[in-house]
């Protein structure tokens, strides 16, 4: 029987690469030959036993993009060969979010490739055909395989609603951060303002479109939003932090928009909750949106959205193990992290 290399968690921090059987792909699913799959902030919440969903053993990856090598029953065959993405929702297919390609609220409970279902960090997965999107000619399975650092703001972004004028705030100086700064600026907005503490990612940050950088370690971030001649129309919490929750409340303008985007690894306690209700703020959230996929992969092939600076290194899977603790030993040097494999 054929094999292909997977990556598997095994317990806290801990992976190795293995050996499994291809699998065959069912009704209604494709069998995807990987080519690129992103390292994501949630996959080392994953690694470090701190995601609520997620359980050893397990082939973590919920990005990724490669080429179809097989289809099950009920799929098209002419899809054979065809260069795409996946998005990594499972949904139950039949309630009204599933029906809206809103899986991540499925009623019945969602799932999801690479958190608990085998994922992405490996030579073969199988997805269901309507999870799958097609990749541009022009489109490198790297940008693709990025992954949630384009669905993930994109969904951000409109649910917050960005409008013409508004001035953003983003807390956190992540990849999907600096997306955030294309989407907002595509979206018309008059000064986007990121704070963060990693002196090359701010760098990055004025290079794709942010008016003004506030580096936290060095700079006081609410006197300075505080001399600003209006506070922000909109701040996105990108951290997830009780104190960066708290930040965004207090900045945030009357009628301010607040969006938590960072993935929260605790309850958060002591939150100026009256700020809430006396500058009758705006809170949402949103996990991703499946429906933009394909409107992420236009953007990039007209290029309105610059992935490829930010993905700073790539790894072969034959070594991911090395490549998980160079990532853990140089946070500041890390931006964007990607498996690749297959001969890509």
């Amino acid at each position: 029987m054929a094999k292909y290399k997977a990556v598997v968690w095994t317990d806290v921090y801990k992976i190795k690469v293995v050996e499994k059987p291809t699998p065959k792909p069912g009704p209604g699913k494709v069998l995807l030959k990987i080519k690129a799959a992103g390292i994501c902030g949630t996959d080392l919440h994953i690694l470090a036993g701190k995601h609520p969903e997620a359980k050893p053993p397990l082939v973590p990856g919920h990005e990724f993009a490669g080429v179809v090598a097989d289809v099950g029953k009920g799929v098209d065959k002419k899809l054979i060969g065809t260069r795409v993405g996946s998005d990594s929702y499972l949904g139950c297919g039949e309630c009204k979010y599933c029906l809206a390609r809103r899986p991540q609220l499925c009623e019945k409970g969602t799932r999801e490739i690479g958190i608990n279902v085998d994922g992405g960090w490996a030579e073969y997965v199988v997805a269901p055909r309507e999870n799958i999107y097609m990749l541009p000619e022009n489109v490198d399975f790297s940008l693709a395989g990025a992954g949630c650092i384009l669905n993930c703001p994109m969904a951000a972004i409109e649910t917050v609603k960005v409008e013409p004028g508004d001035i953003v705030l983003i807390i956190g100086d992540g990849p999907s951060t600096l997306i955030m700064i294309q989407l907002a600026r595509l979206k018309g907005a008059s000064k986007v303002i990121i704070a963060g503490h990693r002196e090359g990612r701010l760098s990055l940050a004025l290079e794709l479109g942010a008016d003004q950088v506030i580096n936290t370690h060095s700079e006081d971030l609410s006197k300075l939003i505080n001399s600003l001649p209006r506070k922000p129309h909109v701040v996105i919490d990108a951290v997830g932090k009780a104190e960066t929750f708290a930040m965004a409340l207090s900045l945030a303008g009357r009628e301010g928009r607040i969006h938590l985007f960072g993935l929260p690894e605790e309850p958060a306690n002591n939150i100026p909750l009256h700020l809430l209700l006396f500058k009758e703020l705006t809170i949402v959230s949103s996990t991703g949106a499946p429906a933009l996929w394909q409107a992420s992969m236009d953007y990039i092939s007209r290029g309105y959205i610059k992935v490829a600076p930010i993905i700073s290194h790539r790894f072969s899977i034959d070594k991911a193990p090395e490549a998980l603790e160079f990532i853990m030993n140089n946070p500041k040097e890390i931006i964007k992290a990607i498996f690749e494999m297959n001969g890509r």
